[in-house]
């Protein structure tokens, strides 16, 4: 077994262990105490297999290696950036990798990817404790052995904790999954520092054909250099002291609802972001962007039609998604043709997604009663998110009603690399 799947066993035997002990928290029956011992007895020998195999891969990993036989050089190990820890690119990884500067690169993710792939097995045990554990532990200090343990591995100041990171990149990759921009298309680039800097293309270079000796003709500017800057987006909640030391499922709703929050104001940033409050500017807000307004009922596919073709005059390549409010939805099934039957979408629409999010205004226009879809191909999107979390306690905020306050911060930003690639259909009316 490798280490990442003696890890994953290890997981497996705790969260057993916890189940048995909770389900007979006085005295264990004799079928419980002999499953007990077996897991004891099989945890002793991972730990003690992981220990070897740490020190065998540390062996291998500093021993010095010599070409055979006049073979080409070793090639430099590539890092790879974006991560508060070293990380290591996963097997299976499929995506695009952005090459810094200084040798590094930075894994583009899109929505089939996960963060925590990213990261390599180590002995933390944050995971066995959860983000439910870690809260509780974090406002009345820890108390059990697995407590003090995860507590000792984490940054914790004045200003709060930072979450530990198996931890942080499960929550964020929770997060990704519900964020409707993401199922879109839209990429992740991980920030391993406050800002990155981008190149973009702002119009499709146009060359020209030449005769020998003549001049090559010149073609205006079609590149900028941007740079995406994390932002600070934050979730102020409270609980019950009694439901955070007693609730069975604790870990997973808090985790659910820091996600659902968060994937709401990440769907509203990259669609509406539009820079004020230091928010991200995001996509409709980005220079470059094509609209064509409506002004009026979507009645059938006509718009969508139009705006399809707009995006063909670019050659802005395949519309991935339309990404529109529940409302609009609802008018496109409604669709009839003159006798009143259902209207099925044309074949250059039927296959794109439709995606909807409440993220998405409808009380846009002078009457306060207009909507919008954004299409586009999404992958010209990137939204860099920081790969930490950190956690604030408020323990005397809500201490006279016996609750705990909790403040989370995300940051993140929103970069559209071809924004020709991307439109706005506006003005559709209920």
């Amino acid at each position: 077994m490798t280490l990442r799947e003696l890890q994953a066993r290890k997981t497996e035997i705790a969260t057993e262990l916890r189940a048995l002990n909770t389900a007979h928290p006085d005295a264990l029956p004799a079928e419980a105490q002999t499953r007990w011992t077996e897991l004891s007895g099989e945890l002793t020998t991972l730990e003690s297999r992981m220990a070897r195999q740490q020190q065998i891969d540390e062996l291998d990993r500093t021993a010095p290696a010599s070409r055979v036989g006049g073979g080409a050089p070793t090639q430099p190990e590539v890092r790879v950036a974006g991560f508060d820890v070293p990380a290591q690119t996963p097997e299976n990884f499929d995506g695009l990798f952005l090459r810094t500067q200084q040798g590094q690169t930075v894994p583009v993710l899109e929505s089939r990817h996960s963060l925590a792939s990213f990261l390599p097995a180590s002995e933390s045990r944050a995971q066995e404790l959860g983000f439910g554990g870690f809260l509780r532990a974090l406002y009345r200090g820890p108390e059990t052995e697995l407590e003090r343990r995860v507590m000792s591995e984490s940054s914790i100041g004045s200003g709060g904790a930072l979450v530990p990171l198996p931890v942080a990149a499960g929550i964020l990759d929770e997060l990704r999954a519900s964020t409707v921009a993401f199922r879109a298309g839209c990429r992740t680039v991980p920030m391993g520092s406050q800002s990155l800097t981008f190149g973009r293309l702002t119009k499709t270079p146009v060359g020209a054909w030449r005769a020998e000796n003549a001049a090559i003709a010149e073609d205006e500017s079609t590149f900028d250099q941007v740079k995406m800057t994390a932002k600070s987006w934050a979730l102020r909640c409270k609980i019950s002291r009694e439901l955070l030391e007693d609730g069975q499922n604790v870990d997973s709703i808090i985790r659910a609802a820091f996600a659902a929050s968060g994937a709401l104001a990440l769907d509203q940033a990259v669609l509406f972001g539009d820079g004020s409050a230091n928010s991200p500017v995001g996509i409709v807000n980005t220079p470059g962007i094509q609209t064509t307004a409506l002004a009026g009922k979507l009645a059938n596919w006509d718009p969508v039609l139009d705006a399809v073709l707009d995006l063909e005059n670019v050659n802005a390549g395949k519309v991935s998604a339309m990404i529109m409010a529940p409302r609009t939805n609802r008018a496109i099934r409604g669709f009839k043709d003159a006798n009143g039957n259902p209207l099925s979408a044309p074949a250059d629409v039927s296959s794109i997604p439709r995606l909807t999010t409440t993220s998405v205004p409808v009380d846009q226009g002078a009457d306060k009663n207009a909507s919008s879809i954004v299409m586009g191909d999404f992958s010209q999107c990137y939204v860099g998110m920081r790969t930490s979390l950190q956690i604030s306690v408020l323990n005397e905020l809500y201490a006279e009603n016996g609750q705990i306050g909790f403040v989370a911060w995300m940051r993140a930003d929103v970069l559209v690399v071809r924004p020709q690639t991307l439109l706005t259909l506006t003005g559709i009316t209920s």
